[in-house]
């Protein structure tokens, strides 16, 4: 809870109207969802602009808004009893989001990475809830509103927050970092993601590893000793360093892997662990996630079990079954490194019935995007799938790659978006077939099964 004087304060923003002593229960910036008593704040996207909901916030319980000040002319009577206006609204809101986590003095545990981060987040917040009330990002929220919005939802029964931190271009770790203050970094792994913007590995790494950089004290750093690039920096003074991995030495190791019967089992020190998952990229984010749970103290009977029965996040790999035959959702996001992750666990799935390759573009890759999309063609050439179907004009280059190699031509099919592969796909499946979807997010490949799920 803040007073509108703190607010003002904190955003740097100028009290237009209202009393500076009332008080404001929380911050919302969907007009849709906001509570009674909560501060609007009027947020511009690429598709909405929150100035246009004022009157509804206002309507429905809004005790104040923050608006820009560009807007102020417009603006005119929607403006409420309590009104705050600022340069720029985004720039507000994390603003005071670094107010509200500066108040409290928990331990914050950031998670970075390629791939594995909201699993991982996910993961580890269930493991510290066995001692800890935990504050964590909702879903993949892990750009500075996301993060943002997390934050101001701390209070005094927060005990511990882990958050996930996204970025894809450079700089924007190191001001979720100067939100978010973590005292505790993770870094999953490095990979080939918004080459776009970050050139290449070297970038990514870079970009990274400001999280490591912007640790506070006592500045302890958990990493993935199997990926080269993070190797190479454990050597950095300043900063105590934990390990975890599968092929190099490190602190915390996993050894006997085995995937069978739709699970993953393995061991960490003597102690047998259990996934429901048969992706064998898992064993990382876990390894990843036990081993800041054991720095936190929690019992390693207790990971165990929290292990063995967690749900991981939607879209990750994830089994459905519609109308007879079997979708393996892994559609929330892609790039090389987890595309050839879902290739491997698919191709390494035991089934009765046919495997079938639905994947998108690969997004915001760069001058590397055509090679790249090849390199996943030709996985998927010498995988076991019966049939691909590829949804966009990149996903086109993997085709090729994957009929150039030894997939016949025809069993592979090329179409342009989601609703075009919903016409194929009902003509070609069958019961009991299985249905790999990867892609990037935009690609929106859940929509080809949207009908199929509401039918169930």
């Amino acid at each position: 809870m803040w007073t509108i004087r703190e607010i003002s304060q904190a955003t740097a923003g100028e009290l237009v109207a209202g009393n500076p002593d009332e008080e404001i229960a929380g911050v919302s910036i969907d007009s849709r969802t906001i509570k009674k008593g909560d501060i609007f704040i009027c947020i511009r996207g690429e598709r909405f602009d929150g100035h246009d909901f004022i009157p509804q916030a206002i309507k429905n319980g809004a005790a104040a808004i923050c608006f820009c000040r560009d807007k102020a002319a417009g603006a005119g009577s929607k403006i409420p009893r309590n009104a705050i206006a600022v340069s720029n609204t985004i720039t507000a809101l994390s603003a005071l989001a670094s107010y509200q986590r500066k108040r409290f003095s928990i331990p914050v545990i950031g998670i970075t990475g390629t791939n594995g981060k909201t699993t991982c987040k996910e993961m580890l917040a269930s493991l510290l809830s066995s001692r800890y009330k935990v504050l964590k990002n909702q879903g993949t929220r892990n750009n500075i509103i996301g993060l943002s919005l997390a934050l101001l939802r701390l209070d005094t029964s927060h005990e511990i927050a882990v958050l996930e931190l996204g970025t894809n271009h450079f700089g924007e770790l190191r001001e979720l970092c100067r939100i978010a203050v973590p005292a505790v970094g993770l870094i999953t792994n490095i990979g080939p993601a918004h080459l776009e913007f970050f050139g290449d590995e070297k970038g990514v790494l870079r970009e990274k590893w400001e999280l490591i950089k912007e640790l506070a004290f006592p500045r302890i750093g958990i990493l993935n000793v199997d990926d080269s690039l993070l190797k190479e920096k454990l050597s950095r003074a300043g900063v105590s360093f934990f390990t975890f991995g599968i092929a190099n030495k490190a602190d915390f190791m996993a050894r006997r892997i085995l995937q069978q019967n739709g699970k993953l089992s393995f061991y960490i020190k003597n102690y047998p662990i259990e996934l429901k998952t048969v992706s064998k990229v898992n064993v990382y984010n876990a390894l990843s996630a036990y081993a800041a749970a054991r720095i936190f103290g929690i019992d390693a009977g207790d990971i165990m079990n929290k292990l063995k029965y967690f749900r991981f996040p939607q879209a990750r790999f994830q089994r459905k079954r519609i109308n007879g035959f079997y979708v393996i959702d892994d559609a929330y996001n892609a790039n090389p490194a987890s595309m050839h992750n879902a290739i491997d666990a698919f191709n390494n799935l035991r089934t009765r019935g046919r495997k079938i390759a639905i994947i998108g573009d690969m997004l915001e890759l760069g001058q590397k995007a055509g090679e790249l999309h090849r390199q996943v063609g030709g996985a998927l050439g010498k995988s076991s799938i019966d049939m691909l179907i590829g949804v966009g004009g990149l996903s086109h280059i993997a085709c090729d790659a994957a009929q150039a190699g030894s997939l016949n031509h025809k069993v592979i099919y090329k179409c342009e978006t989601a609703d075009e592969a919903r016409g194929i796909v009902a003509s070609l499946l069958k019961k009991g077939d299985f249905v790999l979807l990867k892609g990037s997010r935009a690609m929106r490949l859940e929509e080809i099964f949207i009908k199929e799920t509401r039918n169930q």
